[in-house]
């Protein structure tokens, strides 16, 4: 029998933090769907959000839905010409687990209100049309061979004001109210919850993953939601689960097992666990306006996933494959460069947690006495941007951009360094030669051994004098 909650916020704050998802890191995300067929918005937009663009007055997505494809063309035409013919979830799965990820979550229905699984409440699903499979039930089996988490998230708090709710798509009733304002009747609500439910006792899923609510909890049931399945997970399946911020209106950013700002950064470390999710590029959709310069590249990829680690949080970072299945090199390329990477760095990163300070950055225009860093060192121009995590008295010290021949850390203000006597190089094992003064950590990296994309080094028994770290202490 696991821990009982009552459906309240406090209760359910008392839920802890898998052991799994503080040490997993890397998350992937997937949304994909009947929008992945005209799959366009203008650069800086969300492509997943075509069918309710396509039906508004004014929008950049309508003026291109009609001239592309015509004003009879409707969202639902879209659902039966999504074929998915080239897809092979076993090649995605393996795709995600060499590049590092420890979980997937795709979206089991989007704002558009179609499911990608064989819904016994809609007619309308990707299983019963179009590519006429059960999307999420395949890839959550093919993701779990290669030892992975899965999760299908669920956005249908944003579906409520269309009309009716019989899985007739798009013509949401601009007039008759704002996104904003519209509220869900209970009926609504009743249906969406028998939804949700249905697609955790299919699929058992490791986390829930809502998205954009805009009602209070007690009116959603969302408390009750929660709880059930914190309950169903430890009596029926025996496993740890956690669920977002993101289920109600108030519980954004305050209540769940971690909050999850989107394409957004936090500037200091976050004692709670998050998550921050974001795409490649600037859509969650695939979308083919976006080119080469509205996408990361692998280092600078890189560069936000260490800077999200070293402030407690995990990178669900978002692909938008093709209607045909396949993923767009643009979005391939990046998260590969970041597997390779993670080959040689994962040490330092996978079960790790953050330290008495998350680092220092490079600052372009400042007198080293005007500011101090976080690191405690003068914000300082020539200083490199520098990232930090610790596991078992080892303090891992991320070089994000090219380290110099010597590179001074200001730890002593923060732990005990009568022990440190050793550093080397995580990916080569090189030893780097090190000297203590004052506190000050100045250590002599060879150059054989600097990586571009970020240069990693293994600082020996370092104390993290941070208390309740999570399991890396």
């Amino acid at each position: 029998m696991g821990e009982q909650y009552d459906p309240t916020w406090e209760s359910i704050d008392e839920h802890p933090v898998p052991d799994w998802f503080e040490d997993a890191k890397l998350g992937i995300f997937v949304h994909w769907g009947p929008y992945s067929v005209p799959g366009w918005a203008p650069v800086g937009s969300y492509a997943e959000w075509y069918p309710f663009g396509m039906y508004r007055e004014d929008s950049e997505i309508r003026e291109y839905h009609e001239d592309e494809w015509g004003e009879d063309v409707e969202y639902l035409d879209f659902a039966e010409m999504w074929e998915a013919e080239h897809w092979d979830p076993e090649e995605w799965a393996s795709f995600f687990a060499d590049v590092g990820a420890r979980y997937v979550v795709m979206t089991g229905e989007h704002h558009d209100g179609f499911p990608l699984w064989d819904s016994h409440y809609m007619q309308y699903n990707a299983a019963q049309m179009g590519p006429e499979r059960d999307l999420v039930g395949e890839l959550c089996e093919a993701v779990r061979t290669e030892g992975l988490r899965f999760a299908p998230s669920y956005h249908a708090n944003q579906n409520y004001y269309q009309p009716g709710f019989d899985g007739l798509f798009g013509h949401p009733d601009y007039d008759a109210t704002t996104i904003e304002d519209a509220v869900p009747g209970p009926e609504y609500v009743d249906f969406m919850n028998a939804k949700h439910r249905e697609l955790i006792r299919k699929y058992e899923p490791d986390l829930l993953w809502f998205d954009t609510p805009r009602i209070d909890g007690d009116r959603l049931d969302a408390q009750e939601l929660v709880v059930d399945f914190y309950e169903r997970a430890a009596e029926e399946w025996d496993k740890e689960v956690a669920v977002n911020d993101r289920a109600a209106q108030e519980s954004w950013g305050h209540h769940g097992d971690f909050v999850t700002p989107e394409y957004d950064h936090l500037d200091d470390i976050h004692g709670g666990k998050w998550e921050m999710c974001r795409g490649v590029g600037y859509s969650f959709g695939y979308n083919r306006a976006e080119d080469e310069d509205d996408h990361l590249d692998g280092d600078e990829l890189v560069a936000m996933f260490v800077d999200v680690v070293s402030k407690n949080g995990n990178l669900l970072i978002n692909v938008g494959p093709r209607a045909d299945g396949t993923i767009p090199e643009l979005q391939r390329r990046p998260i590969e460069t970041l597997g390779e990477w993670l080959d040689d760095n994962g040490a330092a990163i996978y079960g790790t947690t953050y330290w008495a300070t998350w680092g220092r950055d490079p600052v372009a225009e400042a007198e080293p006495e005007e500011t101090q860093s976080a690191e405690g060192l003068p914000d300082d121009p020539e200083n490199h941007g520098v990232r930090y995590t610790w596991k078992d008295r080892t303090l891992y010290v991320h070089f994000l951009d090219e380290p110099d021949e010597t590179e001074p850390l200001a730890l002593g203000e923060h732990a005990d360094l009568s022990g440190l006597s050793t550093a080397e190089v995580v990916a080569t094992g090189d030893e780097v030669p090190l000297t203590v003064e004052d506190g000050v950590v100045t250590l002599e990296i060879p150059d054989a051994a600097v990586d571009e994309r970020a240069t990693t080094v293994a600082l020996s028994d370092v104390p993290n004098p941070r208390e309740d770290v999570g399991s890396g202490q």
